[in-house]
């Protein structure tokens, strides 16, 4: 056991001696995930941001010292881009469940504390939102459902998300008295 070891070992020194030199490979973390890696689908940008090349680095190539081009994506949110396309994080989708447990067994205080903390690890998730208006019409709080479920609006990534969302608004501005409002909600609803 102690001469594999050995051997191993003057092996790798061995090749440590030669002076070849191989660069580690380089590894670009800035470009976001495609289109496959994706669990909710991002529509279809007609256009997309340019990539934009900048050395980043070098590499050894032939004994000489060469940049290495690596492609950088800028990319600035459009208006009607979806905030939201990446998939709800294990801790909040746990979050999220606990919530719903809280609501079922009418522990509306402690779903709603549930929700807040999910709330602080995914600001931008627009079912946290939904979830928090629909808590909050059951407390009687329509007006606070109301903000809530444009905000999920706001961030929805898809029309099944914004449909859900803009019924829940034309149920709070039910229960607030607001029938003109409801009606326009549930249009938009039945547009999407």
């Amino acid at each position: 056991m102690i001469r594999i070891g050995l051997v191993v070992a003057s092996v790798v020194l061995a090749g440590c001696a030669s002076g070849l030199r191989v660069p580690p490979p380089i590894i670009d973390g800035t470009q976001n995930a495609g289109e496959q890696d994706r669990v909710r689908k991002a529509p279809a940008r007609a256009d997309a941001p340019a990539a934009v090349t900048t050395p980043a680095t070098t590499a050894v190539v032939r004994g000489k010292t060469q940049p290495v081009e690596v492609a950088k994506i800028e990319s600035q949110p459009m208006a009607d881009e979806p905030a939201s396309t990446t998939p709800i994080s294990e801790p909040v989708l746990e979050l999220l469940d606990t919530a719903d447990q809280q609501a079922s067994g009418g522990k509306n205080d402690e779903a709603m504390a549930t929700l807040e903390r999910a709330l602080r690890l995914a600001p931008r998730e627009p079912e946290i939102y939904y979830q928090m208006g629909r808590l909050r019409l059951e407390m009687g709080q329509a007006g606070e459902a109301e903000q809530l479920a444009l905000k999920a609006v706001d961030l929805a990534p898809d029309s099944f998300v914004r449909r859900d969302s803009w019924n829940l608004v034309a149920l709070a501005r039910e229960r607030a008295g607001n029938a003109a409002g409801a009606t326009a909600a549930r249009a938009k609803a039945r547009g999407l």
